[in-house]
């Protein structure tokens, strides 16, 4: 048995990495919010802290030194994300800029704001042996073949430059069906979307970036030698799933809808060692999410 099988048999790291998704996902705060009506900073101070403690003591230990990286990493992620990017949007210089400009450059500074994690993110990755083919980080095979995925009916591997574009259209028509649910938008409005669209394709592009890297691509990297491939893709869409519950798509569907969406993307990095269909698929989704919110709020 090699040393990764040994690892990623190992149950109590599986259960480690699990609790670290748990901990470390919008859990807490959906149910204090739900239940009692908010949500205290505090929470997620706890949240890092415990997860960071949890690392540095892992980082320690023999056994689960290989979990111990994305202990920190999943710290980093709730610390930015739902800490960090929160707070400093409701600073007076932020709010003063946000104020100052149109709805479109509104919506691209906010997802400015979540990129101070990817720093965080890169320096779990020092002195930890990841080479860029780890993280995912180059375009990567767009032609392999996708395994089959019997629950949805797909039986036999399928190349990627037919699977991916079926997922286009697949999710061209879920995501506009329950965004039309959830958001209402005024169809009169749709000039806003016209006018609004180099924001809307640029926030795409770096919310689809930045996202697809801290979800994915440098907890899929830790996670290599720790758990088999099929269930570090389903940590990571469990994870990336919950933080949907006040996003877009939101709700309970919203969790269902994004953890789907980002197992089917995380799936493709695995399958094609690249970003490049996660990415694609993503950026357009955000596009149509984008869209939608523009002819609903904007002005």
């Amino acid at each position: 048995m090699t040393a990764q099988r040994r690892t990623a048999a190992d149950p109590a790291i599986r259960l480690v990495a699990w609790g670290a998704v748990i901990l470390g996902s919008s859990l807490c705060e959906i149910i204090a919010r739900e239940y009692f009506g908010t949500s205290p900073w505090w929470v997620g101070v706890v949240q890092c802290s415990i997860l960071t403690a949890a690392g540095v003591a892992a980082l320690a230990s023999k056994r689960f030194r290989p979990i111990g990286r994305f202990l920190l990493a999943v710290a980093a992620l709730r610390l930015c994300w739902f800490i960090v990017a929160p707070r400093l949007r409701e600073t007076s210089f932020v709010q003063h800029w946000l104020q100052s400009t149109n709805w479109g450059a509104q919506i691209f500074i906010q997802r400015c704001l979540p990129l101070f994690g990817a720093g965080l993110m890169i320096f779990t990755l020092i002195g930890h042996g990841v080479r860029r083919h780890d993280t995912f980080l180059h375009i990567g095979n767009m032609d392999a073949p996708a395994q089959p995925i019997p629950w949805v009916g797909l039986l036999k591997p399928i190349r990627w430059t037919i699977f991916g574009p079926i997922l286009l259209v697949v999710f061209g028509v879920a995501l506009p069906a329950f965004l039309f649910v959830t958001l209402r938008p005024d169809f009169a409005n749709a000039a806003s979307v016209l006018h609004f669209l180099p924001w809307i394709l640029a926030t795409a592009a770096l919310n689809a970036a930045n996202e697809e890297f801290q979800f994915r691509c440098v907890l899929l990297a830790h996670l290599r030698d720790v758990v088999l491939p099929g269930e570090a893709i389903l940590l990571t869409a469990v994870l990336f799933g919950i933080a949907h519950y006040y996003g877009q798509p939101s709700g309970p569907g919203g969790v269902v809808l994004a953890g789907f969406a980002g197992w089917i993307w995380g799936k493709s990095m695995i399958e094609t060692r690249g970003f490049a269909w996660a990415f694609l698929i993503h950026m357009v989704q955000d596009i149509v999410i984008f869209s939608f919110l523009a002819m609903t709020v904007a002005k």
